[in-house]
């Protein structure tokens, strides 16, 4: 299998590979990549094994990392947007998007397969699905807030992530357990900062491959490879 068809089997990145930035030189970017080394301590880099992050035009794309190896590499996906004035969450796999985010709302998944909340105000969301005909439906059209998400709300999670993801001023990140338990982290289309474990564990069957590619970089710190692709990374 080739590098460039494991690394973008998910929607995520072909989305972010798609993206062009030649503002930064290569010392700039690696200036930016040591910044984000000393500021990613243990407890830190621990939220990439958790999230996946990329972006969508203006939108902010997050994944839930599964734990169960049987439903896939991630559990939900979440859109986020804020844009005048207003707050959308768009949600996937909604089922289990509540276990995280318990609301008493159903939603028949069979019949939808999008659930988006918009936040109009501090108080109050507006709540609409996306019918697998693709039409969307309003499912209410107010509702308050803490009376809907009481224990956890994903506006201000999602809020901290959003936050978080700019503070480090990465486009996104990649993390796949069937693969490899590395974090990769793009900073340019062609500029890829990776965190290699102590406990570096690579699946066999990829182990060479990956091996390849991070020789094609450098160490900047222990734990830590900065690489380059020559062509703008594409779709495979």
């Amino acid at each position: 299998m080739k590098l460039s068809t494991i690394i973008f089997t998910t929607w995520i990145f072909l989305t972010l590979a798609s993206c062009t930035d030649s503002r930064f030189s290569d010392q700039q970017i690696e200036i930016k990549a040591l910044d984000i080394v000393e500021d990613l301590d243990s407890i830190k880099i621990k939220t990439f094994y958790e999230w996946g992050f990329g972006h969508r035009g203006k939108a902010d794309i997050f994944t839930k990392h599964s734990a169960n190896a049987d439903s896939g590499f991630y559990s939900y996906s979440c859109f986020y947007l804020k844009d005048s004035g207003r707050i959308k969450l768009s949600v996937g796999r909604f089922e289990n998007f509540k276990k995280d985010f318990p609301c008493d709302l159903f939603i028949d998944t069979s019949k939808y397969y999008k659930v988006d909340f918009i936040k109009i105000n501090d108080t109050t969301v507006h709540i609409s699905a996306i019918n697998n005909q693709g039409h969307n439906e309003i499912i209410s059209e107010k509702i308050i807030l803490n009376k809907l998400f009481i224990t956890n709300d994903p506006f201000k999670k999602f809020k901290s992530l959003h936050d978080f993801k700019d503070s480090l001023g990465i486009l996104g990140n990649f993390y796949r357990p069937d693969i490899g338990n590395f974090i990769q982290f793009y900073l340019s289309s062609q500029h890829i900062l990776t965190y290699l474990p102590d406990n570096l564990n690579l699946n066999p069957k990829y182990s060479n491959v990956w091996l390849e590619e991070f020789r094609t970089g450098k160490a900047i710190r222990k734990n830590w490879n900065l690489r380059k692709h020559e062509n703008i990374l594409d779709n495979g």
